[in-house]
């Protein structure tokens, strides 16, 4: 059993979105503001916290801004009941397969100042749940860290009071509190006793003499020893210290841990579902790779059968809302959901056109009576349900790593073939093409430049094109490419023309062709430069690299054409395009006589318009 599908009407910024996940683990990734924690804080609403308490409560707030009638609605859809809890959760099934079970909330807050109460319901007849149904569906929910140092160590007791609570059993907490008592034995405390009792003896002798003692609270409560207690930490092997002398990065992780234990008790519930926000803060990458591995084992501990068949199945599902391109890259595709906040095309005033379609136009407010621009919404775009190939999603899952991963979190996305033009575009554009123009230079900076490392563009184009319910990942996609005249005899179709033509293609079918510009030289990068009138500052970074090499780079620029296209190539296939590119990046930032290839500055152009 796991939670298929989240269906938000009204919620905070979106309007109606249907988000899905997978069954052991969900990454949403996106952009900021792109509504990902609005996702997370609703199945928070809709489920029962593990540990019974509720941090998080419907507020009128949490309606879109302008809906009319003052109501938002959430509906969770859970999948694959087995037989034990087709039969605990019969009046949450949604069809007579009982295959999938629902559990809605609805928050109506019209005509009302205050004091609203969520209605709960269950399955197709929106009815309400059975007593204990709707607590077999628990949630833990791991917050954003931004200093766990502070939150474990300080006088808050939030984490270690919750922690006592877990390990109480069946024992009382008072009678644990009395057990953890601070003791008042040390001689010291009794010299102070002494010193304190002489004076005050004097000071209330013929009024009402007084005795005092320095002592611990008598009456303390659980929650009074977890204020006091302290977490400590330290490498393995050497006695724990305060927090304070420990990095943010492993306060983290220790404070990762203490929700993890919490993690025990799932198997009192159906499915609990762990809600993870930025695992990622204050950790390295290796660290955010052993956090993911954690998450994952636990997620897939938890489908294990139980000895005991009537007993809750105890599934454990993770959801993890991130910024990381890490964490991004290090899971199948299918487990990602893209989120992204859109300006969508408006009904205005609720008019309609001949062919009933809705006039794009402003919003009304309904309270003031007025027009307003039309507001973002958050959409959704499970990877899961792009229409892409197993062979696609094999390549995809081999080459997203941390670098080309990052375009899932950028509305702009440049796709080059290698590190030379990854390093090269950026300098240029700042030093040539849009030099004096500040805007724009921001809006190509804000791009993610992803080099691929081959030709193959197609996986990369499909998933940043491929429409979900009408929405993308990208706003717009700019491919250079190279011609490769050099590699064909004369009448023959030059290859980078061809993946021009494929790739205008799929656009087109994916309704897509107008965010999408492919540039294609004539033969190869270092070819383009050289003819565009950069001879003598390539020659000199060349023979940097190859100081005994002056001949066969002057033989290779004594040719024309495909010849000496040909002699370039066979000159750089001994040099490390990273290196060449970096020391050519240097003459190109101190240089007033480099010249840009037409190809590329009509990418950086497209990229930025």
């Amino acid at each position: 059993m796991h939670l298929e599908q989240l269906d938000l009407t009204n919620f905070r910024s979106f309007s109606k979105e249907q988000v899905s996940f997978e069954r052991s683990l969900t990454v949403l990734v996106g952009e900021n503001n792109g509504g990902k924690s609005n996702i997370i804080d609703a199945i928070r609403l809709i489920s029962t916290p593990l540990s019974g308490r509720r941090e998080l409560y419907c507020e009128q707030t949490d309606i879109r801004f302008g809906t009319v009638p003052r109501t938002f609605e959430i509906n969770a859809t859970f999948d694959g009941l087995s037989p034990p809890q087709q039969g605990r959760l019969l009046s949450a099934t949604t069809d007579d397969t009982l295959r999938e079970a629902s559990f809605g909330l609805t928050y109506d807050a019209e005509g009302k100042q205050s004091h609203v109460r969520p209605a709960l319901w269950a399955g197709r007849f929106k009815a309400k749940p059975e007593y204990g149904a709707h607590e077999m569906i628990r949630h833990v929910y791991l917050p954003p860290l931004r200093d766990a140092k502070h939150a474990l160590a300080s006088g808050n007791p939030t984490r270690i009071h919750a922690l006592l609570n877990h390990f109480l059993g069946e024992r009382d907490p008072d009678d644990v509190a009395k057990n953890l008592a601070r003791t008042s034995a040390d001689q010291i405390l009794t010299d102070v006793d002494l010193a304190v009792a002489t004076g005050l003896d004097v000071l209330t002798t013929g009024v009402r003499r007084q005795s005092a003692a320095l002592g611990f609270n008598t009456d303390e409560k659980l929650i009074d020893i977890a204020r006091d207690l302290r977490f400590k930490l330290a490498d393995h092997g050497i006695t724990p210290e305060d927090l304070q002398y420990s990095g943010h990065g492993l306060a983290n992780l220790l404070y990762i841990a203490t929700i993890a234990v919490e993690l025990e008790r799932t198997d009192s519930a159906e499915l609990t579902m762990f809600l993870v926000e930025e695992p990622e803060a204050h950790l390295h990458p290796q660290l955010q790779a052993s956090v993911l591995n954690f998450l994952e084992e636990r997620a897939e501990q938890s489908l294990k059968p139980k000895e005991d068949k009537d007993a809750p199945a105890g599934h454990l599902q993770v959801i993890v809302a991130t910024h990381s391109p890490n964490l991004s890259a290090w899971v199948p595709n299918k487990s990602l959901v893209f989120v992204r906040s859109i300006v969508p095309e408006i009904i205005c005033n609720n008019k309609q056109d001949e062919q009933g379609a809705g006039e794009v136009g402003e919003a009304a407010d309904p309270q003031a009576g007025q027009t307003l621009p039309p507001r973002p919404e958050s959409r959704c775009i499970p990877l899961a349900k792009l229409d892409l190939s197993d062979p696609d999603r094999r390549k995809i899952d081999r080459y997203l790593d941390v670098t080309k991963s990052a375009l899932l979190f950028g509305g702009r996305v440049l796709l080059v073939e290698g590190i030379a033009e990854a390093l090269l575009l950026p300098i240029i554009a700042k030093h040539y093409v849009l030099k004096g123009r500040p805007t724009d230079l921001r809006t190509f900076r804000s791009a993610v430049f992803v080099p691929i490392d081959g030709v193959d563009f197609t996986p990369y184009a499909k998933v940043l094109l491929s429409p979900f319910n009408s929405v993308r990942i990208a706003d717009r996609l700019v491919i250079v490419t190279d011609g490769d005249k050099h590699t064909v005899d004369d009448g023959q179709d030059l290859p980078g023309e061809k993946r021009k033509v494929d790739l205008e293609t799929l656009a087109t079918q994916k309704i897509a062709a107008s965010i999408l510009d492919v540039f294609v030289n004539t033969y190869s990068l270092e070819t383009e430069l050289v003819a565009a009138g950069n001879a003598a500052c390539m020659k000199e970074v060349y023979l940097s690299l190859h100081p005994r090499s002056e001949a066969k780079w002057d033989e290779a620029l004594s040719k024309a054409g495909d010849e000496r296209a040909k002699l370039i190539q066979e000159l750089f296939k001994t040099t490390p395009k990273g290196d060449f590119a970096q020391l050519l990046a240097d003459k190109v930032t101190t240089s007033e006589a480099f010249s840009v290839p037409g190809y590329i500055r009509q990418a950086i152009e497209a990229l930025v318009k």
